[in-house]
């Protein structure tokens, strides 16, 4: 399993701090965890465990985004308007054949970073819901296997940034009204559900609090699949901040 890399660069607005960002989040290795699945497979069924509580951690710290004054002199690929603000794709013209996103608003333009490259520009912008508010939100890749989920807040000044490395949605999965986002990397897949509580930003591995080493979202029946035991898919789902087994 890759091993997951979930970079935040998070809202001004979520909690009220401008502290510069920190180190990406580490977490266990794929040997360990791997090591740790076979003997919970070896000592456990699932049948012995039906729930596991979620435990979220505060993630992150926030940063507002860099203000840019030459965006004039790059070139331009696409720009779209959504909100109040527009988003620019372009090329620097001393870095060659890498895609960047920038934020235009009636304040100035601001940096987002890198979204693609070429041979892989599959790139999106939306505007979507998640922790009762408004982001643009905008998609791509920066390697093979690494993707990037930009979402974009403007309600603060100047605007500010969370940023996932891994294909993220946006999905209410405790039914309290308020979209998470369910962050997902790796080609064994790791999964970690971002909330808001208190105006913190909270995270939570459902690989490392299942012991599994697979975790992925069902987007239609709004569960999780996941290998607890080995070589064996099983379904869940939460509820009050517990993963329970659905069949």
């Amino acid at each position: 399993m890759k091993k997951a890399a979930v970079t935040f660069v998070v809202l001004g607005i979520l909690t009220g701090c401008s502290t510069p960002a920190s180190e990406p989040a580490s977490f266990p290795s794929t040997t360990e965890r791997a090591s740790s699945t076979e003997q919970l497979a070896t000592t456990t069924s699932i049948s012995e465990n039906k729930a596991y509580e979620v435990s979220y951690t505060p993630t992150a710290i926030a940063a507002p985004l860099t203000e840019i004054n030459d965006i004039e002199t790059f070139i331009q690929l696409e720009s779209q308007k959504l909100e109040e603000a527009t988003i620019v794709v372009y090329e620097k013209k001393d870095v060659e054949q890498m895609w960047y996103a920038a934020l235009q608003t009636k304040e100035g333009s601001y940096e987002i970073g890198q979204i693609g490259y070429e041979g892989a520009g599959d790139y999106s912008i939306t505007a979507i819901e998640a922790f009762g508010q408004t982001y643009i939100k905008v998609t791509g890749s920066v390697g093979s296997n690494s993707p990037i989920s930009d979402y974009v807040s403007l309600t603060t000044s100047p605007p500010t940034l969370l940023h996932i490395e891994a294909n993220t949605i946006e999905a209410d999965l405790d039914q309290d009204g308020l979209k998470e986002i369910v962050a997902t990397v790796g080609t064994a897949a790791e999964t970690t559900v971002f909330k808001m509580e208190n105006n913190s930003l909270l995270s939570a591995n459902l690989n490392e609090i299942m012991n599994a080493n697979i975790v992925m979202y069902d987007t239609l029946s709004h569960t999780f699949q996941a290998e607890v035991t080995q070589g064996q898919l099983s379904t869940w789902k939460i509820d009050r901040n517990q993963l329970r087994l659905v069949k």
